[in-house]
């Protein structure tokens, strides 16, 4: 819980009369490496802080299994769209390692903007920081080649890359596990 209070204070200026609100809202949660916090085709009922671990947003395409983003420390995890409109998930949230969670639910997150509103402002930051994330990766995913996104995964993500099997990078970046071998021994 003390990460997550000071991540919020650190980042998002958080007042101490604000913490004392929303840390009887959230509640921590284990989630086991191979678990998934979210599936695709049920609604998301949290979202999480990740105090510990890493995650992976992933989906199924052709029958092939692409990941799509990676979370941890530090990071959050669910899926907002399901979690505010109630539609099934398209996506997973896989736990890559075990993790540990400052989660969330629905019905405890209406109360909590309620009670705390400087909660929602923040909440709003969050989710236009996770979008930035996303347009960056999208960036040297879509316009590098594999050289170069294997060099700025290195560069942005060294705590994921000494923690997740190689598969996973592999197919984050759009390359095989076998080029990804092959670049790893060109660039050490």
């Amino acid at each position: 819980m003390l990460r997550f209070k000071k991540h919020l204070q650190s980042n998002y200026q958080l007042a101490e009369k604000d913490w004392y609100i929303i840390k009887y809202y959230v509640e921590p949660l284990s989630v086991q490496k191979n678990e998934y916090f979210v599936q695709k085709g049920k609604v998301c009922r949290r979202l999480a802080f990740i105090t510990k671990g890493i995650m992976r947003y992933c989906m199924e395409r052709d029958g092939e299994d692409i990941t799509c983003y990676f979370v941890s420390e530090n990071d959050f995890a669910g899926d907002p769209d399901s979690f505010y409109t109630y539609k099934p998930s398209v996506l997973d949230v896989q736990a890559l390692t075990d993790c540990v969670l400052m989660a969330i639910s629905h019905d405890k997150i209406e109360k909590l903007y309620k009670a705390c509103p400087r909660f929602e402002e923040i909440m709003g930051l969050i989710g236009h920081k996770v979008m930035m994330d996303l347009v960056m990766q999208r960036d040297f995913l879509q316009h590098a080649d594999a050289t170069t996104k294997y060099q700025k995964f290195i560069e942005y993500f060294p705590h994921i890359l000494r923690r997740v099997p190689l598969g996973y990078i592999a197919s984050f970046l759009g390359i095989t596990q076998q080029s990804l071998s092959r670049l790893r021994k060109q660039v050490s």
